[in-house]
């Protein structure tokens, strides 16, 4: 039941889709519920596009460029992780927290922040968020236009993508 989607585009035009596969994960509570760790990894070997299911060579060709050298780095690091380290409720809810953790992606690991909303019920935690991620954190440089200034707009590629993140863990 769980998945991690992505979203990127260019600085002109479009945006492309996708997701990528949970391989496994873990999350921890405290006797009143509350999580206290978690652990998420994904298999970036598969890596899929969305949009573009209309036109399958397409496809192809983002899935493969996006595993590449260029990007992901597939063949060297098939699998990112996440690692909560710390998450603090939002005052005035019940489901609304700030978590905290180290996201590694390509070998390089880098705090993030972010809002998410966290339900534990019947032993069942699911865990919803959007995060905006700044590539350049994590070395993805390919199509920047703050690293490669001479890039026409249609070829830069937008310095930051999102990650839609639905976790389910049972019990």
């Amino acid at each position: 039941a769980s998945s991690v989607g992505w979203k990127a585009g260019k600085k002109i035009g479009s945006f492309h889709t996708g997701t990528v596969a949970v391989k496994s994960g873990r999350i921890e509570t405290d006797a009143k519920g509350k999580v206290k760790a978690a652990q998420v990894s994904v298999d970036m070997t598969a890596i899929s596009n969305e949009d573009l299911k209309e036109m399958p060579s397409m496809q192809t060709k983002l899935v493969g460029h996006l595993s590449s050298d260029d990007f992901f780095k597939v063949g060297q690091f098939p699998e990112s992780t996440f690692t909560l380290t710390k998450v603090e409720p939002k005052a005035g809810s019940k489901d609304e927290f700030t978590a905290t953790g180290d996201l590694t992606l390509i070998g390089k690991t880098v705090p993030v922040t972010f809002p998410a909303k966290i339900s534990v019920s019947q032993g069942q935690v699911s865990v919803s968020a959007t995060l905006t991620l700044e590539r350049l954190k994590w070395g993805l440089q390919y199509g920047s236009g703050s690293i490669f200034k001479t890039l026409t707009a249609d070829k830069i590629i937008n310095d930051s993508f999102d990650l839609t993140l639905n976790l389910v863990a049972k019990k």
